[in-house]
């Protein structure tokens, strides 16, 4: 990501083999999906669990609002795809995404950056860090703005992000966490297939004449003690995670247990849209959200390079929905609770400090957000309509291989996942749409890899005392997602729709010794893909290519080039998927990638 553009969570997730990235208009993600989750995410990411430095940033229903924070304060992000989730609470299939930012330890005391692009792109941001004595510091102040690839799809954002931290000793530290962030955003709406493929530029009429908006306001608090060594804690009322490194039966043993309580209480209302003005309420409410786990993981070591692997998590989930709108019989109050258990048992096998062989059997389990449970009928008529729906749980096998030897580095899983009760959005046997439904069976498998090889080292610069070679690169993903219904009486055996099969990603790359690096790179989704789960309409396979050069340097003055989607390929860069695309007029449900694009930007830091 620092090679290049750096504005959203595409960006910084680029490459990572199983994760899968959505944008409806080229800046704020709607949609990341690991192993098949999320799938029905219309307006926040779903499925997967998002922590900063291991606090939750998700929402208390399972919304995770990516726009609040700013990639380029992140000194790196960690995945934990599936099982591998199990240390943080994470009860999903996709697992858990911790976003690890900045410090004062290992941020630049300053640093400036502006880039600029495409489609009215313009970003800056302003960075620094210290450390005086116990106490280190880091902030970033960042504003974006862009006229947007499309109609109606202007954008305006700004945020500010703070940690301060405090050594009480070497092994106890506190640390405070501030976001604050506003967003300003058009929504231009889907497009028909034909009309994406024709002119991709082009916004929903409707968008514009009911003037469709995103207006966010945001601030988060966080606070973390941390108490290193043989006791690890977190974020005390919201987050107590207890590890211990205690020997066992004259073994090495890692054990964890942890508790996450989380509650969200969010009041709604809901108008009728009157050309872009608010109008009459149509609906009001109130959701509460309440989720308990407990987990605990024990890695025994058999051998020094053999461990057994056996953990469990408890969960306990209330979903309380209060309809303060309607009255008597009509009233859509409801009350839920969850209940869920999610064994886990596995193995590693370390061949060396850098290669490892793993294998492991886990249950998931994921409570239905408010998205799920609550729509808004449309019309004169409308309302909130609570539909109760159970839980979907998951059983997974996994086995994988991760490395590096000599001048390759690489990362293996393939995965199958029997489904009970997953919840997607469905049609009945006479083709009418009901909503999110549960899914009696399913089935989700694929294979997640990547591939780093250097292919040239010491080309035209040979490696010295005070500095490295020169050497060519070529970095590689592959993702294939299978996910289809297990005999469902409409749906049969067909493939389930919105996640593209087979997924391959690819940079050249050339680096010098002094700080120049160039090449290029590719995106492709290699075949069609079903929009709608009874498999009559299809997103084209595509493959955009891109190209990124610049002068990088850890301190001092920094520039790059990224040109992105070079041949001005026409696809669609995320869908809403559906049940049924027969009958009635073509569904608005492509969004248009951006067109041609070229971004450049500049850095200072000391």
């Amino acid at each position: 990501m620092k090679l290049g553009r750096a504005s959203n969570f595409e960006d910084l997730l680029q490459g990572a083999p199983g994760v899968f990235a959505q944008s409806e208009n080229g800046m704020e993600v709607t949609k990341i999906s690991v192993r098949g989750s999320g799938i029905t995410a219309e307006d926040e990411p779903l499925g997967v669990m998002f922590l900063l430095d291991g606090l939750s940033y998700t929402y208390g229903d399972g919304e995770g609002i990516l726009e609040d924070f700013d990639v380029s304060s992140l000194s790196h992000a960690e995945i934990f795809r599936g099982a591998a989730a199990f240390k943080y609470g994470a009860l999903t299939l996709g697992g858990a995404i911790n976003l690890v930012p900045f410090t004062g330890y290992d941020s630049a005391p300053f640093q400036s950056r502006v880039v600029g692009g495409s489609f009215g792109y313009f970003r800056s941001d302003v960075t620094g860090g210290a450390v005086q004595g116990p106490v280190d510091e880091f902030g970033s102040i960042t504003g974006r703005v862009r006229d947007g690839f499309r109609d109606h799809s202007q954008e305006n954002a700004e945020t500010i992000f703070a940690d301060v931290g405090y050594k009480f000793s070497d092994q106890i530290e506190n640390r405070f966490y501030l976001t604050m962030n506003r967003v300003d955003r058009d929504l231009p709406g889907g497009l028909t297939k034909s009309e994406m493929e024709k002119a991709p530029e082009q916004a929903d009429p409707l968008a514009i004449v009911q003037d469709w908006n995103k207006q966010w306001e945001h601030i988060r608090l966080a606070d973390k003690l941390s108490i290193i060594e043989k006791v690890y804690s977190n974020n005390f009322g919201g987050n107590l995670n207890f590890v211990s490194r205690y020997d066992l039966f004259g073994r090495k043993n890692v054990l964890t247990v942890g508790f996450s309580p989380q509650t969200e209480d969010e009041h709604s209302q809901n108008y009728e849209n009157d050309f872009g003005h608010t109008g009459p309420i149509t609906a009001r409410g109130e959701t509460i959200s309440i989720n308990l786990p407990v987990y605990l993981e024990d890695q025994f070591y058999v051998t020094g390079q053999f461990s057994l692997i056996a953990g469990a998590q408890a969960i306990f989930a209330e979903r309380h929905f209060r309809d303060t709108f309607l009255t008597g019989p009509e009233n859509q109050s409801h009350l839920q609770d969850y209940y869920g258990f999610n064994p886990k048992l596995g193995a590693i096998y370390e061949i060396n400090h850098d290669t490892q062989a793993y294998v492991n059997f886990s249950r998931s389990f994921q409570v239905p957000s408010f998205e799920s449970l609550v729509e808004f009928t449309e019309g004169l008529d409308s309302h909130a309509a609570y539909t109760p729906l159970q839980a979907q749980h998951a059983w997974t096998i996994e086995v994988g291989t991760r490395g590096a030897y000599s001048r390759v580095q690489w990362e293996l899983s393939l995965y199958h996942s029997w489904f009970r009760d997953e919840l997607l959005e469905l049609n009945d046997i006479f083709g009418n749409d009901i909503g999110t439904q549960n899914v009696p069976r399913s089935i989700h498998q694929g294979i997640e890899a990547s591939l780093g090889v250097d292919l040239l080292e010491d080309i035209l610069f040979p490696m010295q005392a005070n500095r490295p070679g020169d050497r060519l690169s070529l970095d590689q993903s592959y993702t294939l997602n299978d996910f289809h219904f297990d005999d469902h009486p409409v749906y049969g055996s067909n493939r389930i729709a919105g996640i593209p099969i087979h997924v391959y990603e690819a940079q050249l790359l050339y680096q010098g010794p002094f700080g120049f690096y160039a090449g290029p790179n590719v995106e492709c989704n290699l075949s069609r893909y079903p929009v709608d789960h009874a498999n009559t309409l299809f997103a084209d396979a595509y493959a955009v290519l891109g190209f990124r050069a610049g002068f990088r340097r850890n301190k001092g003055f920094s520039v790059f080039l990224d040109f992105k989607n070079l041949t001005n390929e026409r696809y669609a860069s995320s869908i809403d998927a559906i049940a049924d695309a027969r009958g009635g007029e073509p569904p608005h449900i492509f969004h248009p990638a951006d067109g041609r694009a070229f971004y450049g930007g500049i850095s200072w830091s000391w």
